[in-house]
């Protein structure tokens, strides 16, 4: 990043250490952000001057946050002459060193870190008297609220954010290893009402949560699953676990350490890592449970996509060796968006339905009937894309 030319020193180059140029590269960027950036976002966005410290505003306020480092990717012209290495020749690539030494991209990490740590400053500090006079909520309104309730509810007393002097640092220190991308600053609110123990404990699967959504699911999953998750798992699937899909705790605990050792028996072989991803609903475990490996096997490579109605109505109607060939055709005719819809969560019971009771209903070639149903079934599925308000009548 551009900056104004350091003062002369008579120190050699060669005698200043990593360190030192570091930690001036990185006072350079900050100055730069504070100073020559900030004023070309006031000329963009007049609104700003409205504040009585602009800076701090927009580094408090993720929504402002966002918005402004939105602005400087979508304007990028705007910002090029900041934008430039150390022969001033314009960087266009986020990769790339500029002349501070580093990349766009690591800017915009520090300048994340640097907005957690003041929303939480923000978010934590002491209530002041108007805040103490204000009577508590009885119902959550807010995601945000929800989230703090589900965590009041679930986890520790001691876990449990409070407006306390050390708990924006205790939030912060959680977090900072783990925020590195522009699309983290919107969740900066969901991720603080988190306990600080289990940020640490998630590690980089923080990053997986990407909606706030997902972040009131984790948050749902409560002290008493994650220690009983700890127990079934060894440390090595925990932490493939965590670093993946944090939100299959709640499913990992709902299974226990026999039903959970059937299924990862049957399947995370075909599976790997998306096997976390189907432990995630508790009712599509349930109907697995039901199931014979066999089947589940056949299965595999879907199972983090399928409904619990699906799993269960496809054993119903389809023969052991026609399973993956329904699936598959299934899957490459409809493409994966419309599949999921109709076979995925929540799905579309009827649909799935009409489709494995067409296939029940197809006459076969018996001196090779798979082969004769992998020719077959693309029709099935064209017929639905064709028509799909018809084949829905059953028509």
């Amino acid at each position: 990043m551009s900056t104004a030319p350091a003062k002369t020193t008579t120190t050699p180059a060669a005698a200043v250490s990593a360190a030192d140029r570091d930690a001036r590269n990185r006072r350079e960027i900050i100055n730069t952000i504070k100073g020559p950036i900030l004023d070309r976002l006031i000329e963009l966005i007049p609104e700003l001057r409205a504040f009585p410290n602009p800076y701090l505003a927009v580094m408090a306020s993720p929504e402002l946050l966002y918005a402004c480092l939105e602005l400087i990717r979508t304007r990028r012209d705007r910002f090029q002459d900041f934008l430039v290495d150390g022969n001033g020749v314009p960087v266009t690539v986020d990769d790339l060193p500029l002349r501070c030494e580093r990349s766009l991209d690591q800017v915009v990490s520090m300048v994340v870190r640097s907005g957690a740590k003041a929303y939480a400053q923000h978010r934590f500090a002491p209530p002041n008297k108007a805040q103490l006079a204000t009577p508590a909520k009885t119902e959550p309104r807010t995601l945000l609220e929800k989230i703090a309730a589900l965590v009041l509810g679930k986890w520790n007393e001691a876990e449990v954010p409070k407006r306390q002097p050390n708990q924006a640092d205790q939030f912060y220190e959680a977090v900072k290893d783990f925020l590195d991308y522009d699309w983290q600053v919107p969740l900066i609110p969901y991720f603080a009402e988190l306990p600080p123990r289990l940020i640490r404990e998630l590690g980089r699967g923080v990053t997986t949560l990407r909606t706030p959504e997902g972040i009131s699911a984790l948050a749902d999953i409560g002290r008493h699953s994650l220690e009983q998750a700890k127990r079934i798992l060894s440390n090595a699937e925990m932490r493939e676990m965590l670093d993946t899909q944090p939100l299959a705790t709640k499913g990992i605990a709902f299974l226990g350490q026999e039903r959970y050792d059937f299924l990862r028996g049957a399947v995370y072989d075909k599976m790997g890592e998306r096997f976390w991803e189907m432990c995630v609903d508790c009712d599509r475990l349930e109907a697995m449970e039901t199931q014979n490996a066999k089947d589940l096997e056949q299965m595999a490579p879907y199972l983090h996509i399928l409904s619990a109605d699906s799993i269960n109505q496809i054993v119903r109607c389809l023969q052991f060796a026609q399973i993956p060939i329904f699936l598959d055709a299934g899957n490459s005719t409809l493409g994966e968006a419309k599949f999921s819809e109709i076979f995925g969560l929540p799905g579309d019971k009827k649909l799935v339905k009409i489709f494995c009771e067409k296939i029940t209903a197809t006459r076969l070639d018996p001196a090779d009937p798979e082969a004769d149903l992998r020719r077959k079934l693309p029709d099935v599925f064209t017929a639905y894309l064709r028509a799909p308000d018809t084949f829905a009548r059953g028509l």
